[in-house]
């Protein structure tokens, strides 16, 4: 199935879109489009498609790999939650891991992908994994509660 995007632009600006395309080598700004979503998405064109100029192309190959960057910092961020953070979100909430552990997670980042994000970044990030990883969260706090009753209990 096909996905179609729409733009807000004037007459004019369309006719200047479709001069460029045509110049570009591009039957339609469809076309142009398509072969840009392609190069963002995947960081080529399509067998058998025409890309943008050299200088577009390799634009949205960079941007591409930017993206790429950006995923992998993700996930990474994610993964060293889940062996390090968790029992803190659990327990503390996600202001305690970045007092405590901010640090620490910025330099295992640097060490498995080579990047640190930006503070906004794993503040986001730290949001998103509490709202994912939410059935996760309250398992472990329930398990550490019903151990302190059972502590107590045998006392």
């Amino acid at each position: 199935m096909r996905q179609h995007a729409y733009l807000r632009i004037t007459d004019e600006e369309g006719n200047s879109l479709d001069s460029i395309a045509e110049n570009l080598g591009f039957v339609s700004r469809t076309d142009l489009f398509t072969a840009c979503a392609h190069l963002l998405i995947y960081g080529e064109a399509a067998d058998g498609e025409p890309s943008p100029d050299p200088v577009t192309e390799k634009e949205l190959q960079n941007l591409h790999g930017l993206n790429q960057k950006f995923l992998l910092q993700m996930q990474t961020f994610i993964q060293i939650l889940d062996e390090i953070a968790l029992p803190v979100i659990a327990m503390r909430g996600t202001g305690v891991v970045i007092s405590s552990l901010g640090h620490d997670i910025k330099l295992l980042m640097l060490e498995r992908c080579g990047m640190v994000p930006e503070d906004t970044d794993i503040r986001d990030w730290l949001k998103i994994y509490k709202n994912t990883r939410r059935a996760k969260i309250i398992e472990y706090r329930t398990r550490q509660f019903a151990s302190i009753i059972k502590r107590e209990e045998d006392e």
